[in-house]
This record gives C-alpha cells, sequence and structure tokens, in this order.
C-alpha cells in the first residue's frame, strides 16, 4: 500500500513522512479516522513507507521485496488484529485463525468497514470482538525478534472491540515495549478504554475533502465531472459510500422517500403508521440500515444549515421537502438528533434489536421536536 494509492490526505501524508525521515517513531500510535476515511489504508502506507529499502521523499517504491511482501499482507514482521466472530464450532478463537480471509478482504477493498468483513466471514448477526486469546497472540508475537532486523510491528484494527480483559493484558507493553516495536491502532471512535487511549499517540484521519473524492472518482471510476461532483456532496467525505453510489449498492433517491416517510409520523406521532414503518425498515439488512442512518444524519445537517441560510450541497430533487421540513430543525434541536442517530448507528454495529431501537429512536425524535405540528 502506496501513499500514493489513498485518496486525499496530502498534508496528513507528508507529516507522517516527515515523522519517519526524523525518526520520530511513536511506538504506540492511534489513527482516528471515521469510516471511509482511508485511516487503515494509510497505516499500512505507514509500515510499507518506514520498510522500504528505496523510500522517496514523497512515497515507498513500491517495487522493493519489502514493499512486495507488506502490500500482499505476507511479511513475516508486519502483524494485523482485528474483531472476529468467536466461534467454537468452526475453531475461531483469535485474528490469525481467519487471515487468509482478512488478506482477501483487505487487498478487496482497504476502505472495508467492520460490516463489510462481518459479512465477508458470514458472521453479520455475530457480535465481533479482540477477545483475551488475542492478547496471548500479541505478547507472543511482539516479544520475537523482527526476522528481518527491522521494526517489529502490528496493525489493531478497531481497538475499541477490545474487552477489558484484554486490554489490561496489554497495557504493560504498551507501556514498556521491547526494542523496535511498533503499534497502530486504527479505530472510528475514541471511545475505547481509557488506559489504552492513554499510552497512544493520536494522529487524527478527517474525511475527504470534496474536491479529493471529485478528483478519485474521475481518475479511479471513470466518471464524469458532474457525475462525480453529484457522489462527492452526497457521501460527506466517506470514500467507501462514494465507491458504492458508483456500483449502485446506495440508493440516495429510496433513502430520501424513506426519511420523509420517518419524520412526519415521527412528527406527528402516528402510531399505526410508525409501526409500518419500522416493520420495513427491520427487514433491512444491517448495512442497509446504517447507510439509511448516514443519510439521515447528513439530511439533518443539510436542515441545520438551511434554517442558517446556507443551503450547501443540496440535491434539487429534494429541495422542497428540506424548506418545509427545516423550520422543525434548529441548531440545539438538530444537535440532539444527530447524536441520537450517531448513536443508533454504533448500536446497529452492536446487533441491536431493530425494532426496539427505531421505535426508542423515533419516540425521542417526536420529543426534541417542536410543541406546534404541521405536515412537512
Amino acid at each position: 500500500m502506496q501513499f500514493k494509492d489513498i485518496v486525499g490526505h496530502r498534508a496528513l501524508k507528508q507529516s507522517i513522512i516527515k515523522t519517519i525521515n526524523e525518526g520520530r517513531i511513536s511506538h504506540a500510535q492511534l489513527f482516528l479516522g471515521a469510516e471511509g476515511s482511508g485511516a487503515l489504508p494509510l497505516a499500512l502506507a505507514y509500515i510499507q513507507y518506514l520498510f522500504c529499502a528505496n523510500k522517496t521523499e514523497t512515497d515507498s517504491c513500491g517495487n522493493c521485496s519489502q514493499c512486495h511482501r507488506i502490500a500482499k499482507l505476507g511479511h513475516p514482521d508486519v502483524h494485523f488484529v482485528y474483531p472476529v466472530a468467536l466461534s467454537k464450532e468452526n475453531d475461531v478463537a483469535k485474528s490469525a485463525d481467519v487471515f487468509r480471509e482478512w488478506t482477501e478482504a483487505f487487498l478487496n477493498d482497504p476502505y472495508l468497514s467492520l460490516a463489510d468483513w462481518m459479512d465477508f466471514v458470514g458472521a453479520e448477526n455475530k457480535q465481533p470482538t479482540i477477545a483475551v486469546e488475542e492478547s496471548k497472540d500479541i505478547l507472543h508475537k511482539m516479544s520475537l525478534m523482527a526476522m528481518e532486523g527491522s521494526y517489529k510491528t502490528m496493525i489493531i484494527w478497531m481497538p475499541e472491540k477490545m474487552n477489558i480483559s484484554t486490554a489490561n493484558k496489554l497495557l504493560k507493553i504498551f507501556e514498556e515495549p521491547p526494542d523496535k516495536t511498533l503499534f497502530i491502532l486504527v479505530s472510528e471512535s475514541s471511545q475505547m478504554i481509557a488506559t489504552i487511549l492513554s499510552r497512544t499517540q493520536l494522529t487524527k484521519v478527517l474525511r475527504c475533502e470534496e474536491n479529493e473524492l471529485t478528483e478519485a472518482l474521475m481518475q479511479r471510476q471513470g466518471l464524469s465531472q458532474e457525475a462525480a461532483i453529484a457522489i462527492a456532496k452526497s457521501c460527506e467525505g466517506n470514500y467507501r459510500l462514494a465507491q458504492m453510489m458508483v456500483k449502485g449498492e446506495v440508493d440516495a433517491e429510496f433513502n430520501m422517500k424513506r426519511f420523509q416517510q420517518w419524520m412526519r409520523v415521527c412528527l406527528n406521532l402516528d402510531g399505526v403508521k410508525l409501526s409500518e414503518w419500522i416493520a420495513e425498515i427491520a427487514t433491512a439488512g444491517r448495512e442497509k440500515q446504517k447507510q439509511f442512518l448516514a443519510f439521515a444524519i447528513k439530511t439533518i445537517r443539510q436542515s441545520i444549515l438551511m434554517g442558517l441560510n446556507y443551503h450547501s450541497n443540496i440535491n434539487p430533487a429534494d429541495e422542497d421537502f428540506l424548506n418545509k421540513f427545516s423550520p422543525f430543525i434548529n441548531y440545539e434541536n438538530g444537535a440532539l438528533i444527530v447524536e441520537e442517530l450517531n448513536n443508533a448507528y454504533y448500536a446497529i454495529e452492536r446487533n441491536a434489536h431493530t425494532k426496539i431501537l427505531f421505535m426508542s429512536l423515533s419516540l425521542k425524535i417526536h420529543g426534541l421536536f417542536p410543541e406546534r405540528k404541521k405536515s412537512a
């Protein structure tokens, strides 16, 4: 994985390269970035640049044996930890038990989400975790000497999925690591165990800029400028979502219709229609439910901006509804609704009961609307 393969983040890439060339390599780092930001491929590009035998001022060479093996996830000194669905039946207790599947999934799409990964291994309805058995494997691997005399490295993806027992067993190695040891934790949420968080150097991976996404969609996906701009405006810096929209795996028009129906029943608290709406959303898979909530978050934010007379990134086809809906949304209640939607998004990732979740969420949203009731 080279830096050039990652969309955007020009300044961050330069900063990372500078720290490596100046020898300022913290033994425990946290790459914190939202889904689709590219935090995971950035972590691998970091390690590839560190190991590269012929690095330049801007990237790894991509041609030396170190680069080839790291790019294929086959380097003996580069290890990975990621959440798995524990299974006695399939003999899955730690990352190494499904490394072949991980390699295939990552190489197919380095921007993969946790839901993508669970779907890939056929474990969508199971709880992904980094269990205590994993910590034993980590301590063993990282206590050994590097096979090629360089750094012993480990990328831990989604460290927020560690349970307390796992994290506690890793505290000492994070605090007093062996020489030439490097951990890079890649997370979508800072809501992880505080003792782990405090022992890492933070690198924030921001969402991709709209112009960066537009350029990538034109060059990598072959879209026209008009189509690329439309998708870049819709996906809010999430390159994974942009890719899905290109493939037709996300239906923005359908999500808007579903959102309009939901807001109307929440606004008027029509019990029968709400039950019907929840029954429909419950039949969608977890990934589509997450896509819908992400769309709802974006639409609420647009409504807040409309209330502030700032009309940006709005689909002309949606403008009529948003003009009618935005008076019900202000900065205060909009921020609270977005918070509830974000909480629901993460609850779905943790296999919450869909019908109970959306009923509770709908009642909370109704309570946040102004008392006056008009049809949006």
